[in-house]
């Protein structure tokens, strides 16, 4: 976790160059995640997250889809720094209604989770 927190506050606190606050969180989730992984003992690569995985029936994208042993575990979904991750504080339409429709099963043999990061 203090590898995540220092990679995350080396990518937010630049002044020579800014990028969108949400997509500075990518790499060093991915990164944790395959740190996650190695802990619990998966082998390398059989922990994925993969990126922007639309859902056609619900009409959206969480930002992450996450396989464990080619199994479908879940999905994350990743806020900007200050937004929070709590849903029901959430001002913007778009993120209530994306937690709306990610928190209900879209297939009923996955018992779907989800994993809302906020960065503070």
């Amino acid at each position: 976790m203090s590898r995540f927190g220092a990679s995350l506050k080396a990518k937010l606190s630049g002044k020579a160059a800014v990028g969108a606050p949400e997509d500075q969180l990518r790499a060093p989730l991915e990164t944790l995640i395959a740190d996650l992984a190695a802990i619990l003992l998966f082998k390398a690569g059989d922990v994925v997250a993969i990126g922007e995985t639309t859902l056609s029936s619900l009409k959206t994208r969480p930002d992450y889809a996450v396989r464990a042993s080619n199994a479908l575990v879940g999905f994350i979904e990743v806020k900007a720094p200050g937004k929070g991750a709590d849903p029901r504080r959430f001002k913007d339409e778009h993120d209530r209604d994306q937690w709306t429709k990610l928190k209900i099963p879209a297939e009923p043999h996955l018992h779907r989770r989800q994993c809302l990061l906020a960065v503070a």
